[in-house]
Formats: structure tokens, C-alpha cells, sequence
């Protein structure tokens, strides 16, 4: 049953089933302070093409439109061999944060519209957050918030585990990122 979660979270970079553009009731929001400048982890997070190469889970994205400007469209393929399109809403390199929102996607979630944006913290650190809102479709809403936290989570792991210092976990794996979960929708 986890794969099964694992495989349909994955869709948490887009998630939706429909093309509404509209937030969702429910939310989900999962942070980490990365030990690297926030200049440096945009440059491998914030390219809005690039999730194939820091999300676990996505095997290729390809883009129609320009790259980075509102209205791009890409295609992330899954590693489970599905397809999910989302729609670049808001980009700002200047502000490190860029806002989609999904077009097709064959989990049972809609309205789906999600953030990811960085901002530095003491000691020339970085927090990541990746956040977003949605709704359930047939489907209960603590599965498909569970779905999505797996999903946010194991990129902002991703993200995490790249920039860990050599030795900081004397060896062993970086710890979970931290995660807040509530059905108000994120402001």
C-alpha cells in the first residue's frame, strides 16, 4: 500500500484532476532550512522545467512556452510511467518563488495549485517551502493529504539531502524534513 502512496503522492507536484485554478480546502505545507545560500538552491530548484532533476520521483519534464514566464506548460513523467501537465502561474527569480497549478493528472485530486519558494535564514541558510492546496475526489481527505506530504516531502528530502554538508549526519541519512499539515487553505 505505501508504493501504491509513494506512486500517487509523486503526483503532488501537480495532483489535480482538473484545470480549475481555484484553491482548494485542503492544505498541505512541508519547510526545511537548507545548509546553502538561497542563490545557490534556486539555482537547482528554480527552474520550473528542471524537477527531473531534483524530484525523486519525476523521470523527465519537458516544457511548451517560455520557461520561467507565466503560462508555460510542462509534462512531468512519473517514474511509475504516468503523466501529469501543470500550468506555471506566477514566476519571480528576484523573489525566489514561483506558484503552478495542474491541468491533467490521473489522481483523484483537483484544484490543486501549489508554491515553492526560498528565503534566507541566520548563518547564510536557506528555508525552502513547497505548500499547497487542493481538493479530494472520492477519495478521503487524510489520504489525500497523505499522498501529497509524501509527495512535497520527498523533494524538499531531495533538496536537503543535496546540500547536506559532508559529515553532518556523521553518516547517516538526513532527517525527515518537517511538515505542517491543516485544512485551511495556505494564504
Amino acid at each position: 500500500m505505501n508504493n501504491v502512496l509513494i506512486n500517487f503522492a509523486t503526483a503532488g507536484l501537480l495532483l489535480a484532476a482538473g484545470s480549475c485554478h481555484a484553491a482548494g480546502a485542503l492544505s498541505f505545507s512541508s519547510e526545511e532550512t537548507i545548509d546553502s545560500s538561497p542563490a545557490t538552491v534556486w539555482k537547482y530548484v528554480g527552474d520550473f522545467n528542471g524537477f527531473d532533476l531534483w524530484h525523486p520521483q519525476v523521470r523527465s519534464s519537458t516544457v511548451k512556452g517560455a520557461d520561467n514566464k507565466a503560462g508555460a506548460i510542462r509534462t512531468l513523467k512519473l517514474s511509475d510511467g504516468s503523466e501529469l501537465v501543470e500550468k506555471l502561474l506566477k514566476y519571480s527569480a528576484a523573489q525566489t518563488s514561483y506558484t503552478y497549478t495542474s491541468m491533467k493528472s490521473p489522481f483523484p485530486i483537483k484544484n490543486y495549485v501549489a508554491t515553492i519558494s526560498l528565503s534566507p535564514v541566520a548563518d547564510g541558510k536557506t528555508l525552502m517551502k513547497w505548500s499547497a492546496t487542493f481538493d479530494a475526489v472520492n477519495i478521503d481527505e487524510d489520504i489525500a493529504t497523505e499522498m501529497v506530504a509524501i509527495a512535497l516531502n520527498g523533494g524538499v528530502y531531495k533538496v536537503l539531502a543535496n546540500f547536506q554538508k559532508p559529515g553532518a549526519a556523521d553518516g547517516a541519512s538526513a532527517p525527515a524534513p518537517a511538515a505542517v499539515s491543516s485544512t485551511t487553505p495556505v494564504p
